[in-house]
């Protein structure tokens, strides 16, 4: 049965926000804490912040 990884590709590892434990990037939770999306992207944090104060901004346009 083939790995999961071929031999020469290892995965990125990060550590989680909140219990510093280092798992792989992809991950939507931890095995180990169990916390929810367990890398805390800033530059995604910053694109959906600017996504809602630009709907914000549309909709004060429109509003009178």
């Amino acid at each position: 049965m083939a790995s999961r990884y071929e031999s020469s590709e290892t995965p990125e590892l990060k550590p989680c926000r909140y219990c510093k434990t280092p798992i792989e990037k992809g991950s939507k939770r931890c095995p180990y804490c169990g916390i929810l999306t367990p890398h805390s992207d800033v530059k995604t944090t910053l694109v959906w912040i600017g996504i809602v104060l630009f709907v914000v901004w549309v909709y004060s346009l429109f509003r009178y």
